[in-house]
């Protein structure tokens, strides 16, 4: 039994229909079942009322006479019912939804409708002679019929009209169940089964379409909403004008915010290419996509215009066309091209504008290209103004300079940034003075930069290249300037110095002397000397410092200021420090174990990750404690990356080196250095010494050094000691150590172990008193 329910089903459906009707939609579908339904009613009335009358008439002289006038009567007075209920819905307004009570109720009229129905068959049939019986049957199927077409709309009404009247139906047949009426049961019942398959299948349909009406009209409204939307707020818009160019549409959005211009070409600023389109309209030419810029008094915009001649029996009669505010898209394009040639910062034009620019007045022939001029501007300390102040007022300060730098240089040039703290301007206008200019500039970034209550203070170097006529090449051109500038940044902070050839011929000494550096690291050029320390009031020698010096092949021995510098530069420092400590460190392990050994690190070493490594596997491979090693670094190692190098000198502290700060005095801010890492010795810079005995601030700088070590429990060196007097000094002010050629110049190991020997100071008979006191190396003596 499931099994032929299942069947039943999917064969003639729910007795709803087989869509699924969204609930915001059902009680709109319902008022179109209805209204098609109510729009059959005066159809229902009269053919039934006319089906009623044509029985009663057939049959009024049969025997079955009261039965048919009763039953004629019941149908007469519920068509009068409908056709009342008919009349009543005329005076009202169409509902655009109804509830499933208006269903309820269509259904409950036609089921009693098909229940008077179907009392003729079963009264009437089994009694009536066959003539009438035809007519019956004939009457029933025809009633059934119709009642699924006109009832498809509520399939639960002409479900139930057709089952009541088929049910009259089977009563009459069954009540005579001769071969004859059983087979028009059976076809009966298939007739039943194809109205009710098809008033399911149509339903459906019906229902489809509803639904299809009402998405297509919720599009429809949609799309008109936003036309609407569109053509009040599109930037497109149509205009015709007539023969002498005169506006006839579309003249207020030319302009929207002013008195609409009387002619095209009367809204537009007089430009080329406002002239182009004039000539085009006198030529009667077809334009398309041509921007031309509105005047002020309709608001500054771009527009697009399109148009094309209109002719009328071969005579011109004017334009019509297309016009689009491409205001926003050609504003947006130049602040992109604005960003893609400025710096973003400040404002100024960015490296590739001032590459472009410079390359423009390479080509000039005139007395502008030897009036040109490249200065590059470095900004002195600028990082400290970031890590002092933050880089908010770095930034402060950039957009300051910029601002300062570009008063100066007006219309004269283009001033850059080329990015970081470095700028850039190119001088390409005949009048003014290159180096008077380039004074100016560093005169105004001198002045002070108010921010948050705190004050910054920073310098400027400048290196200046004229532009030459044989000139044409614009990467020597900066590459020359940039010499000029490293060479004012070497004479200090404040310095302005133009480029000669000299510069040149010396850089490409030293890009030789580069490379001949790299061979040096491994073609053993490279060596040690140690300078000895001792003891200011003793003379004893208690530790050396270890310099490095390059005796080059062909051009003998470089100073070592030259080549280590160059080191530094090219990053090679890295390795060549590496050598120095494995070095140092070996001949540490030949020497009295009471002797300490002294090596410079350098703040590109600091920022090395294996920097502590190589202390470790040196001390570890060559057997020396730790303690012996000083590591001796400068101020400038804690002017950058302050918080970085200290923890790596941390980490050397942690290993038992000790850490000496070398020329103390000579910074920005030595003091503050003392509190942010515990040094465990000062070296005072020689400097200072020159001057001990006189001048009387050398005395009292010297003197608040040592009073201020021996305060925080530091040792103290000064360098560079050569008199008696200068040492008799020291002692008096109480340095625990001295340096210079006084006592000893750097010699190598070999000579340094036989001036320490094998016990931890000289021998006494090689000592002897100089005439004010103090103590000296009687082989250094001999030599002087």
């Amino acid at each position: 039994m499931p099994r032929i329910r299942t069947a039943l089903l999917g064969l003639f459906g729910e007795a709803e229909a087989p869509l699924v009707i969204p609930p915001e939609s059902a009680g709109w579908v319902r008022a179109r079942q209805v209204a098609t339904y109510q729009r059959y009613s005066l159809v229902i009335v009269i053919a039934n009322l006319m089906n009623a009358g044509l029985m009663a008439a057939l049959m009024y002289s049969s025997p079955l006479r009261w039965i048919v006038v009763t039953w004629t009567l019941a149908i007469t007075g519920l068509m009068l019912v409908f056709l009342y209920q008919w009349a009543k819905r005329l005076k009202q307004p169409a509902r655009e939804t109804r509830s499933a009570g208006s269903i309820n109720r269509a259904v409950r009229d036609t089921a009693v409708l098909g229940a008077v129905w179907g009392a003729l068959p079963a009264l009437c049939f089994a009694s009536s002679p066959p003539e009438i019986q035809t007519i019956i049957a004939t009457v029933v199927v025809g009633m059934m019929c119709g009642a699924a077409f006109i009832m498809l709309s509520i399939p639960r009404a002409g479900f139930s009209f057709i089952g009541l009247l088929a049910l009259g139906g089977f009563i009459g047949l069954l009540s005579d169940p001769t071969p004859l009426h059983l087979f028009l049961c059976a076809l009966f019942v298939v007739y039943i089964a194809t109205m009710i398959f098809s008033v399911h299948r149509t339903f459906g349909e019906f229902v489809g379409r509803l639904l299809g009406e009402r998405l297509a009209r919720e599009q429809t409204d949609l799309i008109g909403m936003l036309l609407r939307d569109f053509e009040q707020a599109a930037s497109d818009w149509l205009w015709t004008t007539d023969a002498s160019g005169r506006l006839e549409s579309g003249a207020a959005r030319f302009c929207p915010s002013g008195q609409p211009p009387a002619t095209l070409l009367e809204g537009f600023e007089a430009n080329a290419d406002t002239y182009e389109l004039a000539a085009m309209m006198r030529e009667q030419d077809s334009f398309s996509h041509l921007v031309v810029r509105s005047t002020s008094h309709c608001g500054h915009s771009w527009l697009s215009l399109t148009g094309k001649p209109i002719y009328r029996n071969g005579e011109f009669c004017g334009y019509q066309g297309v016009a689009a505010d491409i205001t926003a898209e050609r504003e947006s394009a130049d602040r992109i091209a604005h960003l893609a040639a400025h710096d973003s910062l400040t404002g100024l034009a960015n490296r590739e504008t001032f590459r472009a620019t410079l390359q423009e007045m390479l080509n000039y022939t005139d007395s502008r290209r030897e009036a040109g001029c490249l200065l590059l501007i470095d900004l002195d300390r600028f990082k400290i103004i970031n890590d002092t102040l933050g880089h908010a007022a770095g930034d402060s300060v950039l957009i300051e300079v910029a601002k300062r730098v570009r008063g100066i240089i007006r219309t004269a040039g283009v001033v850059c940034r080329m990015g970081g703290d470095e700028f850039a301007v190119a001088i390409n206008q005949p009048g003014g003075d290159p180096v008077l200019l380039a004074r100016q500039i560093i005169d105004a970034i001198e002045r002070p930069y108010p921010f948050d209550g705190a004050v910054a203070k920073c310098s400027a170097s400048i290196g200046l290249r004229r532009v030459a006529r044989e000139d044409d090449d614009l990467e020597i051109l900066v590459r020359q300037a940039d010499l000029a500038l490293y060479r004012a940044k070497a004479q200090g902070r404040g310095h302005v110095v133009e480029f000669d050839w000299t510069m040149d011929l010396e850089a490409q000494e030293l890009m030789l002397l580069e490379h001949d550096l790299r061979s040096a690291i491994a073609g053993e050029q490279l060596h040690l000397v140690y300078q000895p320390l001792a003891g200011a009031s003793t003379g004893i020698i208690a530790g050396c410092e270890a310099l490095l010096r390059w005796e080059h092949p062909r051009l003998g021995n470089i100073a070592p200021d030259r080549f280590i510098d160059l080191a530094e530069r090219s990053g090679l420092i890295v390795p060549v420090g590496e050598w120095v400590i494995r070095s140092a460190i070996a001949a540490a392990a030949q020497i009295h174990p009471g002797i300490r050994v002294a090596i410079n690190v350098s703040p590109m070493q600091l920022r090395s990750n294996n920097l502590c490594s190589v202390f470790v596997n040196a001390l570890a491979a060559n057997g020396v404690a730790a303690e012996r090693i000083e590591v001796e670094i400068t101020e400038s190692v804690l002017l950058a990356d302050t918080e970085a190098n200290l923890a790596v000198l941390q980490q050397l502290r942690a290993l038992g080196l000790r850490i000496s700060m070398d020329d103390f005095g000579t910074g920005y801010s030595s003091f503050s250095y003392l509190r942010k890492f515990d040094f465990d010795k000062l070296k005072i810079d020689k400097s200072f010494i020159d001057c001990l005995g006189k001048e009387d601030s050398s005395d009292a700088i010297v003197g608040a050094i040592i009073a201020l070590a021996r305060v925080l429990g530091m040792r103290t060196v000064a360098e560079g000691v050569e008199t008696g007097s200068q040492l008799a000094a020291l002692s008096a002010l109480g340095c625990d150590e001295a340096q210079g050629y006084l006592f000893s110049r750097p010699v190598r190991l070999d000579a340094l172990i036989d001036m320490v020997g094998a016990a931890p100071a000289l021998p006494a008979e090689r000592l002897v008193p100089l005439a004010d006191g103090p103590v000296v190396d009687i082989a250094q003596q001999r030599a002087s």
